[in-house]
Order: structure tokens, then C-alpha cells, then sequence
């Protein structure tokens, strides 16, 4: 079978892979609630004949990172194994998911850029630029009926979505939690943004529906994630302008039909009525957990609480995500901690644990710089993407399938943006090189 054939079934897989972490949801929630357990693991068999095409033909990416990735997993599982001898509620199988949440899915981030370039990029970018219309207004319908309705079913049976303020939910959209859509609009910002600095490569009824999907999508959302996954977007606009001024029109563009955009959803009560649910939120969730920054710091501080304590290896890979814990029979529970380095140290002990740590660390900063060197050529797609993606590979919870979804194919994106999809045997040969194009 040719190469070539080979490749086609990776990209189609691809699509499959993204089209899956988009509506996953769907399946958890509406369509089949009684399965929603066994649907968190839907994209990993896509996955696997992703990986095992790319291994016939030769695509399996191969540099420090994957082979850190590998080495790491090998001495994770007999170690998670170890733990469970000593571990009253670990077992076999909480292992292996908890080998399957770190490890599995990395290697697309660097498997991606293999088989896509910029201009498969944007083709996703328009994908998402088209949902985000209907993805905000699916939130806007299920912000403004009960939390008991059918539109804001929670993943699984009997389950429902987190409480806002005033009685309202805080929508989940198309995914199985608010996590979800946080992820998709700072994606969507990307593209849009991109669409604004960079005119014709998105039309223009398309940016106009994507563009009041944002404020709307932010104004319902009830979440200072989403928020703060969209100003990280922001952000990084703002650092391409000062390292490219001649972008500055574009983002002229952007400020002006945000505030058009603002100015008039204002006029809409049920925007306003949002709008004020969000603020009240965010207010309240100041007083009680500190604000945003407090917060944030909070959790990456709580990785050393008790570090002492921590066995060598660990209380058992897999523990501390929400599916081992439905594994063990106590559903709905963080059994080590909510956020994710504390929850890796702890399962893995503080060798594995911050060892993990520092491969993603390595993988965010070394994109991160790649991105920035492309700004420098006129290309800011990758920094935007970066953007949109960094956080999460740095320290999203990789126990909840979409937020390890959207790193790793985010990542993938931001890496195939370059237009070098062999960039990393690039970076192989002379760490220092010039990044270059296709």
C-alpha cells in the first residue's frame, strides 16, 4: 500500500480524532448516558490506528520528547503497580487508565505536524470559526432554561451540570462540562483573530458570526476559565503586535467590531441578564477562592503541601483522576487532589511525578519559543495557537478526556502552523537552527 495512502488514513483519523473531542459530549450526555463511562475513552482507539499507520509508513514521530514520553510510561506502570500492593483501593485497572491519561495521547502533538501544514490548519480553523456560532448559542439556550432541563443533562445518567448563580447552569455546550467550552472558544479566538490580522484568509460572514459568538459564549459562560482562556489569546495578539507593528490595522479591526459587536448583544435582555449572572459569579467566587491570579498560583503550590508524606512511588497511577475513582466504586471524587500537578505528584510519588512535570514543562517552552521565532517571519497563527493551548499542556487536567483532547491536538496545530511538519527532526539536528518553512 502506498505511503501516501497511509498518510490519508492519519489525516482522516485526525479529523475523526477532532470531530469526536468536539461532540463526545453529545454521546455522554443525550444520546447514550448509559455508556458514558466507557465513551471517555471513545478517541482512543482512533488514536491507536492513527499511531499504527504512522508506524507502517514511518511517521511514528521519534525525538526527545516521545522518547521521554516512553521512557517515562515504562517506568511509571510497574511503578503504579508497586503502589498498588500497599495502596488499600488501588488496582490493575486504575493503572492502566492512568498510563493511557499521561502518556497515550502526547505523541499527537508531534504526530500532527507530520501529516498537516498551515493550510490544513486553517481548514480546522474554519471548522471551528463555523461551530462557534452554534456552540454559543447552544449555551445561551441552556443558560436560560432550568439545571433539571434535558439540555443540561450532565455526562452519564442522573447527572446534571455545576450551579452558577441565580439558579442558572453553567453551559457545557456540545461537551460534557463547562471545561469544554473554555477550551473550544480560546481555539475559536485564535482563528479569529488570525481571520482579522490576516484578511482573506477567512470570509467575512463567517468572522462576523464567530465574532458574536464570542461575547456571547463569554457572557453565559458563568466561568472565569473561558475568560481567562480567551484573554491568554488576547495576550498573545497583543505580544505579536509588538514583535510585528505593521499588524496593528488588523487589530484596530478586532477592537472595533468587539465593541460593535458588545454594543449590540447589549440591547438583548437575555445578553444583559447573562451578563450580570457572570459578573455576580465571578464576584462571589473572588470572595470565597481569592481571585483569579490567588487561585491560579494556588494550585501549583499545592503540589508541594505535604510532599514529605508522599510515598517514593506514589498512591497509585491513575488514582487521582475522576474515572479511577468511579473505577474504584466512589464516583465523583478527587481521591488526591483536584488540580493536576498535585494530583501527578501523588499518584506517581515526587521522582515520576515531577519528572512528568518537567517533559510537559520542556514540551510548552520549546513550542512556545518556536512560535515567538515565527512571528518574527510574519506567521502569528502559531502564537495564537500556542496561546490557546500552552496552559493546558502545562497543567490541564489530563484526567478529564477533553482537557487532554484539546492540548495535545491544540499543540498539534500550533506545531503544523509552522509549516514544517518535520520540524522536530529539525530541531534533532541543531537545537539552535532557524526555524524553517516548508
Amino acid at each position: 500500500m502506498p505511503v501516501t495512502k497511509h498518510v490519508r488514513y492519519i489525516q482522516r483519523f485526525i479529523w475523526l480524532y477532532f470531530w469526536l473531542l468536539i461532540f463526545e459530549g453529545v454521546l455522554r450526555k443525550w444520546l447514550l448516558p448509559g455508556l458514558s463511562v466507557p465513551l471517555l475513552i471513545v478517541r482512543d482507539p482512533v488514536l491507536l490506528l492513527a499511531y499504527f499507520y504512522a508506524f507502517r509508513c514511518q511517521l511514528l514521530p521519534d525525538n526527545r520528547f516521545t522518547r521521554s514520553t516512553l521512557a517515562l510510561a515504562l517506568l511509571s506502570f510497574p511503578a503504579g503497580l508497586v503502589a498498588t500492593v500497599y495502596t488499600d483501593f488501588s488496582n490493575i485497572s486504575v493503572v492502566l487508565f492512568g498510563l493511557r491519561t499521561n502518556f497515550l495521547h502526547l505523541p499527537l502533538i508531534f504526530l500532527i505536524p507530520k501529516v498537516f501544514d498551515r493550510t490544513d490548519v486553517l481548514r480546522f480553523g474554519r471548522v471551528v470559526l463555523l461551530l462557534a456560532l452554534p456552540m454559543a448559542l447552544l449555551m445561551a439556550a441552556q443558560f436560560a432554561v432550568g439545571p433539571e432541563a434535558f439540555l443540561n443533562r450532565g455526562a452519564g445518567e442522573d447527572a446534571s451540570q455545576i450551579i452558577s448563580v441565580f439558579g442558572r447552569i453553567r453551559p457545557a455546550g456540545t461537551f460534557s462540562f463547562v471545561n469544554g467550552t473554555s477550551l473550544f472558544f480560546a481555539l475559536s479566538t485564535a482563528f479569529l483573530l488570525y481571520g482579522f490580522l490576516q484578511p482573506g484568509v477567512y470570509s467575512r460572514p463567517l468572522l462576523t458570526a464567530a465574532g458574536f459568538a464570542l461575547p456571547i459564549a463569554l457572557a453565559v459562560s458563568g466561568s472565569r476559565s473561558t475568560i481567562l482562556g480567551v484573554a491568554l489569546v488576547f495576550a498573545a495578539m497583543f505580544v505579536g503586535l509588538l514583535l510585528q507593528p505593521r499588524l496593528a490595522r488588523g487589530a484596530v479591526r478586532v477592537a472595533l467590531f468587539i465593541g460593535f459587536a458588545g454594543l449590540s448583544l447589549s440591547f438583548l435582555p437575555t445578553f444583559n441578564e447573562a451578563l450580570n449572572v457572570t459578573t455576580t459569579r465571578l464576584e462571589l467566587a473572588s470572595t470565597a477562592e481569592g481571585g483569579l491570579a490567588q487561585r491560579f498560583i494556588g494550585s501549583y503550590q499545592d503540589t508541594f503541601n505535604g510532599l514529605l508524606s508522599v510515598p517514593l512511588l506514589g498512591y497509585g497511577l491513575g488514582m487521582g483522576t475522576n474515572a479511577g475513582a468511579a473505577l474504584l466504586g466512589l464516583k465523583g471524587r478527587f481521591l488526591l487532589a483536584e488540580a493536576e500537578w498535585p494530583r501527578v505528584v501523588r499518584e506517581s510519588g515526587p521522582i515520576l511525578g515531577f519528572g512528568y512535570i518537567l517533559l510537559r514543562l520542556a514540551i510548552a517552552v520549546w513550542m512556545g519559543k518556536l512560535a515567538l521565532r515565527c512571528v518574527s517571519t510574519g506567521n502569528l497563527l502559531p502564537l495564537l495557537l500556542f496561546a490557546a493551548c500552552g496552559l493546558n499542556i502545562i497543567s490541564g487536567q489530563f484526567g478529564q478526556p477533553t482537557s487532554l483532547g484539546f492540548a495535545v491536538f491544540g499543540g498539534g496545530l500550533c506545531l503544523a502552523a509552522m509549516r514544517v511538519p518535520v520540524v522536530l527532526e529539525s530541531y534533532e539536528s541543531s537545537a539552535g537552527r532557524q526555524l524553517s518553512t516548508r
